[in-house]
């Protein structure tokens, strides 16, 4: 056995190898260096506690930093596009058509049958957005929507389809979500955007409406464009100087002609991209009312204002639209609402921010525009004036 000398009271004593381990295995004194002690359960749930304290104390601020980041984004996209356009306006001399299709075939009933959509205005400012590749790879022979198995029909469903980053807001949900065709002759593979131009405080539509009371009576607060003589109508909507806005069907207008002042008047809107695959709101490369287009969004219309919640608010092709007062409970919950009356005619300015959309007005300034901006039921609010390019701030007697 080996010893091994330790010191004591009394000088050194000899300890062998057994003594050590029966010291090591001797319980702690209490009270002692060497006693343990833990947390007790009181203890543990008064920390857990405090840490759930702080979480909800602080997860609506990540929340709030997080939507402030994705709002930013979303006003330097508009911006963007709104560049764009004044960039394609400085090369054309005048703004893109909001929507193009065949005259003859489709001017009087462009509100509920067309069937073949031309480039809208999107797509011809593919080029000032750096997307030259996108619009080359488009056959402009062949409609938009094409739906067949030609090679043109099969790069016009291709080039329908590439997302494009700066044309989405990133604090909309739903722009993940593809277009594939409330309507078989819409065909598939629609990407989303979150952005549509400015075709007036009119309804999309060759025929079937009528003046609003107090207005010209002889013009009607629809928009059909020039007829395939290149003339516009008399009674077409796009005379009225209350009621006229920037990027039309077929029709568009100078900078020169926005009387009401560049600054003062919409170029673009945000929008928000639709709830299901079949909803075609929200669609950069089609043309109408809904998918690209604002139209009849201020006074005369049940569409009337940013984020109106009205029961059939929005005249669009979608899968979750109603025609009676009844609307759907998730469209009613994201303000969504819309009108399922076989017509793509009116679509108001949406987003998913808190409060207020984004707008880019003539100039390429862009601005948060708060949900409680002044309008009514007549023209002649604050709302309608932005709509307007030509309307001068009149009034109604």
């Amino acid at each position: 056995m080996q010893l091994r000398r330790q010191p004591s009271a009394s000088g050194f004593s000899f300890v062998g190898a057994a003594s050590r381990a029966a010291q090591r295995n001797r319980p702690p004194r209490l009270g002692g260096p060497t006693s343990l002690h833990g947390f007790t359960l009181v203890e543990l749930l008064v920390v857990i506690a405090i840490i759930g304290i702080l979480v909800a104390l602080l997860l609506p601020a990540i929340q709030a930093a997080r939507e402030a980041a994705r709002r930013a984004q979303c006003q330097s996209n508009i911006k963007n596009v709104a560049l764009a356009v004044l960039n394609y306006e400085n090369q054309k001399k005048r703004l893109p058509e909001g929507m193009t299709f065949d005259i003859k075939l489709y001017r009087d009933h462009v509100h509920d049958r067309l069937a073949a959509y031309g480039p809208n205005w999107i797509i011809k400012i593919l080029p000032q957005l750096e997307e030259q590749g996108t619009y080359d790879y488009f056959d402009f022979k062949l409609p938009i929507n094409a739906t067949g198995s030609t090679p043109g029909d099969l790069r016009n469903r291709e080039a329908r389809g590439k997302i494009i980053p700066v044309l989405l807001c990133p604090s909309d949900s739903f722009n993940k979500i593809p277009y594939t065709g409330k309507l078989p002759l819409h065909g598939d593979n629609w990407a989303r955007g979150n952005y549509a131009a400015n075709s007036g405080n009119l309804f999309i539509g060759g025929g079937g409406c009528s003046a609003r009371s107090g207005e010209d009576p002889k013009i009607y607060a629809c928009t059909a464009g020039p007829d395939e003589n290149g003339t516009l109508p008399a009674e077409d909507g796009w005379n009225s100087k209350l009621r006229r806005g920037v990027m039309g069907p077929n029709i568009s207008v100078k900078l020169s002609q926005i009387t009401d002042g560049t600054s003062k008047t919409i170029m673009v809107g945000e929008i928000r991209a639709g709830m299901t695959e079949k909803d075609a709101r929200g669609v950069w490369a089609m043309g109408h009312a809904g998918p690209s287009l604002l139209a009849m969004y201020g006074s005369g219309g049940d569409d009337n204002g940013p984020n109106a919640c009205g029961p059939t608010t929005d005249d669009v092709y979608s899968d979750i639209c109603t025609t009676t007062s009844a609307p759907p409970p998730q469209a009613q919950a994201e303000c969504m609402t819309c009108y399922s009356g076989g017509l793509a005619d009116q679509n108001t300015v949406r987003s998913a921010h808190e409060g207020g959309a984004m707008i880019a007005m003539c100039d390429g300034s862009v601005t948060f525009l708060i949900d409680d901006v002044e309008t009514r039921g007549i023209f002649g609010c604050v709302w309608d004036y932005m709509i307007g390019s030509e309307d001068a701030e009149q009034r109604l007697q």
